[in-house]
């Protein structure tokens, strides 16, 4: 079972019956416009906006969090990177998760469109997917480990529904 882990809290199961995460690109970032019109891409820095929201037979009490300091959010939600097409290798972010249920693991995609999964291999944060006979592409997927500030959650019922905003420092 994948566990929402913040910190040392970790979300009860009967509060986690439906739980959805998402990933938003948060960042200063605009594209200006020249005198001729053409489009300048700006960027200063990037984020990411962790949203997850859930449901379950109790409630989840993420209340009882502390809103005025910096938290580790063990994600639920896998990213997936490209490996490299000819060493099926990948360098992951020191920023993921590690424990039993969230171990990196491969992804190598057909030319049919089919994607099949493939065992990796870990050599300090390299990941090899193993080769896949007649793979055309390969990825690693890996579950995200953010430090982040935390918005008050919002909770509603009877079905004991809530939402959490996490955002990347």
């Amino acid at each position: 079972m994948k566990l929402l882990k913040i910190g040392t809290f970790e979300l009860p199961v009967y509060a986690s019956f439906e739980v959805t995460q998402r990933y938003e690109p948060i960042g200063g970032e605009t594209i200006l416009r020249a005198v001729s019109g053409r489009g300048i891409l700006q960027r200063t820095w990037r984020k990411t906006r962790v949203v997850t929201s859930g449901s379950g037979w109790v409630p989840s009490g993420l209340q009882s969090l502390d809103f005025d300091v910096q938290h580790a959010v063990a994600c639920i939600a896998p990213e997936t990177m490209p490996a490299d097409s000819v060493t099926r290798q990948a360098e992951l972010p020191v920023t993921r998760r590690s424990d039993a249920e969230h171990v990196p693991y491969g992804l190598a995609q057909l030319p049919g469109g089919q994607t099949v999964a493939a065992a990796v291999t870990l050599a300090g944060d390299i990941a090899t997917v193993d080769a896949v006979t007649d793979a055309v592409a390969y990825q690693v997927g890996y579950y995200p480990l953010l430090t982040c500030w935390l918005l008050r959650p919002s909770r509603s019922g009877p079905d004991h529904s809530w939402e959490l905003i996490a955002e990347e420092v």
